[in-house]
């Protein structure tokens, strides 16, 4: 074969290398920047395994550990085991210490979970001895934490917050705040331990900041569900639901099993003191379920609980609790755990005492005593108090009882803040402000990704340029083609994205709209069999409003998508201002009653002008809906005038405002990260997108002005003719 037969052949193996060569490190920071953005567990094993033939060794340890991780979430023990002991086996032989400590770290959550307290112990000093060696590793976090985990499940609580605040400075000290928010998510656990609701909270809203900015989707479950228990223990039910609601989503839509089985116990119990006994029922069987199919003790016992409490303090079925709470006490008894073993003697407890049953009592109450005395809670302390006192109120010894109830009142009055509550409320208003869009991975973070694999493309290209100078041309024309290539895909990804992002968010918020639909008909059902005509009013004008709602997003979903297909022209018609403005206020006055906000029209003369009557509604009913969603108790005004042959008019409220920062880029769909609205109404980001278009259809223009705290005024100049009526008949137009 000649020479110049061999260059076709030549030029197609250098480019094809050139495109798709990549080295085992490459393979496995790309791994990594997946994993990071996949919240599906099932979806994280396949990425895991399709990875793992490709990366060293190294790589091999953390794709094995995460597997591990995956299963323990997934509730499948054995998996779980079998990945972090194969993660284990292979840094043993080739001496990856850094990587072996954080095996070994990581399998101790699998062991805690099993209750096997004493092998954690054993890994602890296995992963100590490695980290003497190497003062400065970033495995020290790891190991620090899980230090301050055990200290907790031995209710060893404050030098557990010892262990944790090591952690936090190493991880800040080092640059690795990626890893920052479990730490901060245990603080919080801790301190709800400590029932200092307020800083647990604050906690809490640390660890949801940093997993957002880091765009760890799939540990949010844990975080709302914790957040949704504070609520609670502050009596704020509502709120506490929201907070599981979200979390039970986020566990559905990873396939997380342990999340789900954890979220529906917490479910049941907010809606049973809501006294939504159905929905607590449904809850709690489902709970149950999940945790015998896990077979992990504690779960199924704090399920059987939560069923007894639910037929005690709601049906008022004592007989029927006390089975459920029996059961749940010998389950509690196999974990060997002082936490479970304590929740369920004091369901027994609340049963004998309906009972009156004071040997039962007394026979609890010795066996509640030595968990007491182990674990400082205060609240532990101030419960066996009162029970004291109940029982010897049972066995007519007053003295002593009101010694007992002195003690524990006054234990009660040390520990409740009056305070907390607003506080903590205050917090989730500052954090709220922060949630994004987690489902969807920001445009400026995919556009960077790009960037740097062109770079990377590019530095391989140089590279075999250099190392075969003879092939210049066809390498430079090689490389050409494949710039050119993927600039163009990088315009496709760019066009791709708006498109996803947009229906991502469309997806999102019509199903949020459409849930209370589908759970409709049996609560309906429910409160119509019970007579409770005013909740099934309540709910009927809650439907109402969520159905006007939805209605208006798929009206601005229609106009949109016409707009983009230039499918929309416009139909200018002579409108009286005064008589549309009304109308579309008309429609938003049920809303402003219920958020006690004021909509007033201000004008001196009406104008009848040609314009587009449909494309005037879109403008303003966004508008006005969009200064509602963000003003609660204040005031909207709307004025126009004329002048110069322009039609001016402001809409102008009193709401939360907005920073410069979300000013820009307000009105297009690239860089738009939506707020939630004052009682946590969502939008698309489509609104002011058609504002916009339309009103630059009318060769207008629209400015805006806000600031946090004091409100936002949108200001808009279109240019007009107005309408002239027939002297004769003076008749106006009939609008179309």
């Amino acid at each position: 074969m000649t020479p110049y037969r061999l260059l076709p052949l030549l030029f197609v193996f250098l480019v094809t290398l050139t495109m798709y060569s990549q080295t085992k490190k490459e393979y496995c920071e790309e791994w990594q920047n997946k994993t990071d953005s996949i919240s599906d567990l099932n979806k994280g094993i396949l990425n895991d395994k399709f990875y793992l033939p490709k990366v060293d060794d190294k790589c091999k340890i953390r794709i094995y550990i995460n597997l591990g991780s995956i299963y323990l979430n997934k509730v499948k023990m054995d998996s779980a085991l079998y990945y972090m002991d194969t993660a284990i086996a292979l840094g043993q032989k080739i001496q990856a210490d850094e990587e072996l400590v954080f095996a070994y770290t990581e399998k101790t959550n699998i062991l805690i979970s099993l209750n096997r307290y004493f092998e954690v112990e054993d890994l602890l000093k296995e992963s100590r001895k490695l980290l003497e060696k190497n003062p400065e590793s970033k495995s020290w976090l790891y190991y620090y934490d899980k230090k301050g985990y055990m200290k907790y499940v031995k209710s060893e609580y404050y030098k557990a917050l010892a262990y944790m605040d090591s952690t936090i400075i190493i991880s800040k000290q080092r640059g690795l705040t990626k890893e920052i928010h479990q730490t901060y998510e245990h603080k919080g656990v801790l301190y709800m331990r400590l029932s200092e609701y307020e800083r647990a909270a604050e906690n809490f809203f640390k660890s949801l900041e940093y997993k957002q900015e880091n765009n760890l989707i799939r540990d949010l479950s844990s975080t709302y569900r914790y957040l949704g228990s504070c609520f609670f223990k502050l009596k704020q039910y509502e709120t506490a639901k929201k907070y599981i609601v979200k979390a039970l989503e986020f566990g559905k839509s990873n396939n997380n099993n342990f999340a789900m089985m954890i979220s529906y116990k917490h479910l049941a119990t907010y809606n049973r003191f809501m006294n939504l006994n159905q929905e607590a029922e449904i809850a709690v069987d489902e709970a149950i379920r999940l945790a015998k199919e896990s077979k992990t003790d504690n779960h199924i016992a704090a399920g059987l609980e939560e069923k007894g409490w639910l037929y005690f303090n709601n049906y008022n079925d004592y007989d029927q609790a006390e089975k459920y709470f029996e059961e749940a006490y010998q389950f509690s008894k196999k974990t060997k755990q002082d936490e479970n073993i304590y929740y369920s003697i004091q369901a027994l407890i609340g049963v004998y005492i309906k009972k009156k049953n004071a040997t039962k009592i007394k026979e609890l109450i010795n066996e509640l005593e030595p968990i007491v005395k182990k674990v400082s809670k205060p609240d532990y302390r101030m419960y066996i108090e009162k029970i004291y006192g109940q029982y010897y109120e049972i066995v007519n010894n007053p003295k002593r009882a009101l010694s007992h109830f002195k003690v524990y009142h006054n234990l009660k009055d040390s520990i409740t803040n009056v305070e907390v509550s607003t506080k903590v409320v205050s917090l989730e208003k500052k954090y709220d402000t922060k949630d994004k869009e987690l489902k969807i991975v920001t445009l400026n973070k995919q556009k960077e990704e790009q960037q740097q694999i062109a770079k990377q493309a590019k530095a391989q290209q140089n590279l075999y340029l250099l190392a075969t100078g003879f092939l210049l041309f066809l390498l430079g024309t090689g490389a050409w083609a494949f710039r050119k290539l993927r600039k163009q895909q990088k315009e496709l990804v760019s066009i791709n994205q708006v498109k996803n992002r947009l229906f991502s968010i469309i997806a999102h918020d019509l199903r949020g709209m459409i849930i209370p639909f589908q759970r409709s008909g049996k609560i309906l059902k429910y409160h119509i069999d019970k007579g409770n005509h005013e909740k099934t009013i309540e709910l009927s004008q809650e439907l109402e409003q969520n159905s006007e709602s939805l209605s208006n997003m798929l009206d601005n979903l229609l106009n949109w998508s016409l707009e983009q297909m230039s499918g929309y022209k416009i139909n200018l018609q002579a409108i009286s201002i005064s008589e549309e403005l009304n109308e579309i206020i008309s429609g938003y006055e049920q809303q402003a009653a219920y958020k006690k906000t004021k909509i007033d029209l201000k004008y001196k003369e009406d104008l009848w002008v040609n314009l587009d009557k449909g494309a005037f509604h879109v403008i303003f009913r966004n508008l006005i809906g969009n200064a509602l969603k963000y003003t609660e108790e204040g005031n909207i005004r709307i004025e126009f005038t004329s002048e110069d042959d322009m039609f001016l008019c402001s809409i102008t409220d009193t709401g939360v405002g907005m920073s410069q920062d979300q000013l820009k880029n307000l009105f297009t769909l690239e860089e738009k990260k939506s707020t939630i609205g004052t009682q946590g109404e969502k939008g698309t980001g489509l609104g002011l997108n058609l504002v916009y278009r339309f009103i630059k259809m009318h060769k207008g223009t629209i400015q805006v002005s806000s600031e946090k705290r004091i409100g936002t005024r949108f200001d808009l100049n279109i240019p007009i003719t107005k309408y002239q009526f027939n002297e004769k008949t003076e008749r106006k137009p009939l609008s179309a």
